[in-house]
């Protein structure tokens, strides 16, 4: 079951001074509220009753935090042409196969201008 399918989260920010007075917890999470199909409850219930879940709110914890982890967001450099290529060239001299894929993941460079560089390498018979 993927959450991301079956969970349509509204996060409710608890940040009044008020209740956080009269709870006297420190806020160290937010209250989020989903709603599901009656099927999904059943489903998520099943788990829960043969003890791979503690409750249904852990099922909620433990399916977010997967997917969390599951996505990874990578921040690409922003560098010219020339200084991409010195290190494409650095990067292929350590690791002699690689896909444009791994050496943008590798240097935080945008796919593209990997792709781009990558060719122009090939065509002027700097690499292979």
């Amino acid at each position: 079951m993927s959450i991301d399918s079956y969970l349509n989260l509204v996060i409710n920010r608890r940040h009044s001074d008020a209740m956080q007075k009269t709870k006297e917890i420190p806020k160290e999470s937010d209250l989020v509220s989903a709603r599901l199909s009656p099927k999904e409850v059943e489903e998520i219930g099943k788990l829960v009753e043969e003890g791979f879940y503690m409750n249904i709110a852990d099922f909620v914890r433990t399916s977010v935090r997967e997917k969390l982890e599951s996505i990874k967001i990578i921040e690409t450099r922003d560098i010219n042409r020339e200084r991409a290529e010195k290190e494409i060239i650095e990067y292929l001299k350590q690791n002699k196969r690689a896909y444009p894929s791994d050496i943008a993941d590798a240097l935080n460079l945008d796919f593209d201008l990997v792709i781009e560089v990558v060719k122009g390498l090939a065509e002027k018979g700097r690499i292979k």
